[in-house]
């Protein structure tokens, strides 16, 4: 009853040479399972009854037509989605096989109605060849109408970005596409009137390079509804005119072209995206490794500190042994022992892992002592903005990358850093300048081509990008979105 009801309405929404139902038959046969295509057929044939029935008694038309023709013709028609369905896995997702099985089932349903009309005493035709081709391009047109949206809401995008981006450019197109209906609806000229269609086209081409097929699908339904309202209705069967018929033709071929360019553009856009996504992937498990790599060499810092204490606590009692038995100057050289060894340390864990940047940030350890005895120069620092808005992950790579860069860059005494925190457009980052000071003494190049193949490799990981002015100065921006900060604190 459903179906019957929407042929019904269809067949009266059909503009002249638009046949909507055709588009019906193909839609319900390609979408719905093989256990209600008995009552497709039965509904199919009851709407075609009522609509050629009346026939039989105000044109004189055989009886047998009526009832034969619109009882074996939906089986006929099915013939092709049937085997289409067989032999092809996963159609409704096959674009290109579904633009073939539209045009071929619009010709074969052509064929098919014509046979019926000549053998049953049907409607007769004098130019057979050009009915035919009229009948399948009326045929196809109404599947585009019909197939097209039903394949944009079962196949819809999963990201809500792309659907929000669809539907925007979608209402947008449309909006145009109303200006340039009412356009060609008001205009007299023939010349304007064409190129106000070319128009139309213009706009679906746009949309087929921006979404791939959903934007093909999308723009020929839009260009041919607004094509086909625009066009003077004659409310009669079997009209024919020849300015339509062209219309069709351009239509036709566009929607083809269009389609299938769309399905090309669609499947490059998804191996774009699909490389995109292994490539996030990767960089994903390379900065999964360097915050490994960080927080073993923490948890060693860490130890060594504990160690570190140990090893005072049992400095202590001998020191205030040898103090109770009067000898100064031994617990003196033991103190003094145990401070330089302290310092050592220091410096040795310091260089393993700043800990000092999880409590006071990248700036004092860019400009403590112990990076400049590290590094063998002395920094002059220039910093604004403050680190600690940044993940701890983000000051740790952007200090690796300043210890890279002071190791390719030629040697000298004397490096100025530049930095700065920044943020822009929901990123949180950080842009740093180091400049070998030739004047101190003269630079002498280094040029270790592992170093610097190490530096751009976390450089990328993080999402940075570099630029090297001349042979004394490097520059290198990180940056990280701003949620990211807020995953985690501390390297622990």
């Amino acid at each position: 009853m459903v179906y019957c009801a929407a042929f019904l309405l269809l067949r009266r929404w059909s503009v002249d040479q638009w046949y909507l139902p055709a588009g019906l038959r193909l839609v319900t046969l390609l979408l719905l399972p093989w256990r209600q295509w008995p009552y497709l057929l039965a509904g199919d044939a009851a709407a075609v009854l009522m609509l050629r029935v009346p026939l039989v008694e105000s044109r004189g038309y055989s009886a047998a037509w009526a009832y034969i023709s619109a009882i074996f013709f939906m089986p006929v028609a099915s013939l092709l989605p049937l085997i289409a369905r067989s032999h092809i896995p996963d159609l409704i997702r096959k674009d290109h096989w579904l633009l073939v099985l539209a045009l071929t089932m619009a010709i074969w349903g052509a064929c098919a109605s014509l046979a019926f009309n000549a053998v049953l005493g049907g409607p007769q035709v004098s130019a057979l060849w050009h009915t035919l081709v009229k009948y399948a391009l009326g045929d196809f047109l109404g599947m585009l109408m019909l197939l097209l949206p039903a394949l944009l809401w079962q196949r819809r995008p999963r990201s809500e970005k792309e659907a929000a981006a669809l539907l925007r450019h979608g209402i947008w197109t449309l909006a145009a596409a109303g200006v340039l209906f009412v356009g060609i609806t008001v205009a007299t000229d023939v010349l304007l009137k064409q190129l106000l269609m070319l128009a139309l086209i213009a706009l679906a081409v746009g949309l087929t390079l921006r979404h791939g097929w959903r934007g093909a699908a999308l723009g020929v339904v839009v260009v041919n509804v607004a094509v086909a309202l625009s066009l003077p209705k004659v409310s009669i069967d079997g009209f024919f005119s020849v300015d339509v018929f062209n219309v069709q033709l351009l239509l036709s071929a566009v929607a083809i072209g269009l389609v299938a360019f769309g399905t090309q553009l669609s499947a490059a856009y998804e191996s774009a995206r699909s490389f995109s996504r292994s490539r996030d992937r990767a960089l994903q498990m390379a900065h999964s490794g360097y915050l490994s790599a960080e927080r073993v060499m923490r948890n060693r810092v860490v130890e060594y500190m504990d160690l570190h204490i140990q090893f005072n606590r049992l400095r202590r009692n001998p020191i205030t042994y040898l103090r109770a038995r009067g000898h100064y100057a031994a617990a003196m050289e033991m103190t003094r022992n145990g401070v330089i060894q302290e310092k050592l340390l220091d410096d040795y864990v310091t260089a393993l892992y700043p800990l000092e940047i999880e409590t006071h940030g990248l700036y004092h350890v860019l400009a403590s002592v112990s990076l400049a005895n590290k590094c063998d120069t002395e920094f002059c620092c220039r910093l604004i903005g403050d680190p600690r808005r940044m993940s701890i992950g983000l000051q740790l790579a952007a200090y690796r990358c300043l210890l890279n860069a002071v190791e390719f860059l030629p040697m000298a005494r004397r490096h100025l850093v530049k930095a700065r925190v920044w943020q822009s457009r929901g990123r949180l980052g950080i842009a740093v300048r180091v400049i070998a000071d030739a004047s101190v003494l003269d630079a002498v190049p280094r040029g270790d081509e592992t170093l610097e193949s190490e530096f751009l490799d976390r450089l990328t990981t993080h999402g940075g990008v570099s630029r090297r002015r001349h042979a004394l100065s490097l520059s290198f921006l990180l940056s990280e979105p701003l949620q990211d900060r807020f995953i985690s604190s501390r390297m622990s």
